[in-house]
């Protein structure tokens, strides 16, 4: 993971923000522009936000490539995501979640950007696989025999909106939901809803927004070799953070 966040800081050193990103929202997916961040939680964990990328990047076509990378602290918990957006078809990206001595979640999906008859809000939905890699500490694998796969992974079919709504220059929401249901191996349904309340702002003469975060998640396995049919997780957290442009 160090060696993640180091490639990662390499990366953003020797990719320069252009004019168009500044076209685009603070908290569009689609802005390049280069940024550092750092988020805290209701326990006291710190995470650290790393990001960027670049505008037009290959002829063609308007198109933004950019990356972002969160890391948290106490758990060694990470966060590596990358999309390319492109004027002609929408957008394609990569992401992928690791949760310490739990699991890793490859996905992959199309992203459509859709600006709603207001010229104001936009939304993002999108259409993804999921692999589920469950770690050999993860108490699931306990529950499946081997020869039935020995419960390591899980498929999913998947799907994601974001919701940006700029209530003003300086005021915005973004809502992030996520869905995803097993189609093979261990039998388990993923639910997450995160709702972003964001300020606009400029901190050591840098554009820079600070937020507040809620984030609600529920995880459902299912199947005979679950406890009682079923084990079912639900977690809620609150956070506060700032991120820097520049």
């Amino acid at each position: 993971m160090h060696k993640i966040i180091g490639a990662a800081l390499a990366l953003l050193i020797f990719v320069s923000p252009v004019a168009l990103s500044q076209e685009l929202h603070s908290k569009d997916p689609r802005n390049p522009t280069s940024k550092v961040g750092v988020e805290v939680d209701e326990k006291g964990e710190l995470k650290f936000i790393v990001g960027g990328g670049d505008t037009n990047w290959y002829e063609g076509s308007e198109n933004q490539g950019v990356f972002q990378l969160d890391y948290k602290m106490d758990s060694n918990d990470g966060r590596f995501r990358f999309a390319n957006f492109d004027s002609r078809f929408g957008g394609v990206y990569g992401d992928f979640i690791y949760t310490d001595d739990v699991s890793l979640m490859s996905t992959i999906g199309y992203i459509l950007p859709i600006t709603a008859n207001n010229s104001k809000t936009q939304f993002f939905p999108s259409l993804n696989y999921s692999y589920l890699d469950f770690d050999k500490k993860n108490p699931i694998r306990a529950m499946v025999p081997d020869e039935l796969g020995g419960g390591n992974h899980s498929q999913l079919s998947s799907l994601n909106l974001y919701i940006l709504h700029p209530w003003d220059d300086t005021h915005f929401t973004f809502i992030e939901m996520f869905g995803g249901r097993s189609f093979s191996g261990v039998e388990i349904e993923i639910y997450d809803v995160c709702w972003t309340q964001g300020m606009n702002s400029t901190i050591l003469g840098k554009a820079a927004f600070v937020y507040f975060k809620g984030q609600y998640s529920r995880t459902e396995v299912s199947g005979s070799f679950a406890p009682g049919g079923s084990d079912n997780s639900d977690d809620a957290k609150f956070s506060f953070g700032v991120e820097l442009k520049f």
